[in-house]
């Protein structure tokens, strides 16, 4: 089914509207958004499509509210574990949700799953990037398969009929709703990178969107970091599970990690927090996700080291920064009193 001028178009595409349940509401740009997995769209396997992964839905307010410069009701409502309905604004891509209200029921904060890096998994673990895939049969016999492909943009749902793909054949386009960008322009601006910039890579999509997350003076060491990894490792694939975590993002890491779970930074502690670092993944050529310390330490150091990026922390091998950059993070950005772009400066980073 190929796109017309007829078909991507609000309100001539279609009226597609679906429930879920909310996984996140720590909004980067505290614009009142949520994360919910879509029933039917997808996959309840949290290691497939972490709940990162599920794009921002914007919730609906009433015509007596002005969204906008101050004035309304707060966009604030759904928890962890409402069950909310509403309605694709882009249904050919499934990437702009819209909630326009919650379902009454019983639920919790502790029922609602989050979903992980592959990076908290067991040494040697293989786990699989998505392809994500759900199949059922309908009434008239036709078998419905939804799909989320290993290098869709976010949750991006394929969905097949019979094994024919029924969805628009090319690229979803970014949308600026799901940016996971600080609240802060300096952060969103500079060039763009493209997916096409990664070649061969079976996840070019999510290494360009992952790497437009971070500050615009350092995504060329990323994208050079990479793009060595790929001409230098013809056996392997390559990802990035995480680039930006807001400081709310990183207080459920390290909750998670004073609860017993795996290993996490205080908020604001993380170059991450500053859009410095990646978290990155070495796949086989079929995308399957390796934990080897061997090969994070040895061929995607290397590689990396080309860029003039890093990976010295022990334990996180498949976290990588600048060479410029200081081990903890300096603590005039913790306190505000620099910004990232003046550390970059001071550091030599243009």
């Amino acid at each position: 089914m190929a796109i017309t001028d007829n078909t991507f178009f609000a309100g001539r595409d279609g009226f597609v509207w679906w429930f879920g349940v909310v996984e996140d509401r720590n909004d980067p740009l505290a614009l009142g958004r949520v994360r919910a997995r879509v029933y039917g769209y997808h996959t309840e396997d949290k290691t497939k499509l972490p709940t990162i992964d599920l794009p921002w839905a914007v919730c609906v307010q009433p015509a007596n509210s002005a969204s906008a410069g101050g004035i309304g009701s707060s966009p604030t409502g759904p928890i962890e574990g409402s069950w909310v309905i509403g309605f694709w604004r882009d249904p050919d891509f499934m990437q702009e949700p819209m909630v326009w209200g919650t379902i009454p029921g019983i639920s919790s904060a502790s029922a609602a799953p989050v979903g992980q890096s592959p990076h908290d998994y067991s040494p040697n673990q293989e786990l699989p990037i998505p392809e994500v895939s759900t199949s059922v049969v309908i009434g008239d016999g036709e078998t419905l398969e939804f799909s989320t492909p290993a290098d869709a943009t976010d949750s991006t749902v394929l969905v097949k009929i019979d094994g024919v793909v029924q969805a628009a054949e090319n690229n979803p386009p970014e949308s600026e709703n799901n940016m996971e960008i600080p609240p802060d322009s300096y952060y969103g601006s500079g060039t763009r990178v493209e997916a096409d910039e990664f070649g061969r890579s079976r996840n070019k999509t999510r290494l360009a969107a992952r790497i437009n997350e971070i500050a615009p003076e350092l995504r060329p060491k990323f994208v050079k970091g990479v793009q060595a990894f790929l001409d230098d490792n013809e056996d392997y694939d390559c990802s990035i599970s995480y680039a930006y975590r807001s400081n709310a993002q990183q207080q459920e890491l390290f909750r998670a990690y004073k609860s017993g779970g795996p290993k996490a930074a205080r908020p604001g502690s993380s170059w991450h927090n500053y859009a410095s670092a990646i978290d990155f993944v070495i796949t086989t050529i079929d995308g399957k996700a390796i934990w080897d310390v061997e090969l994070y330490e040895g061929i995607a150091r290397d590689s990396f080291a080309k860029a003039g990026l890093k990976n010295d922390i022990a334990n996180d091998s498949g976290h990588f920064y600048p060479n410029e950059f200081s081990k903890s993070v300096d603590s005039r950005l913790r306190n505000g009193s620099i910004t990232l772009a003046e550390y970059a400066s001071e550091k030599g980073v243009a």
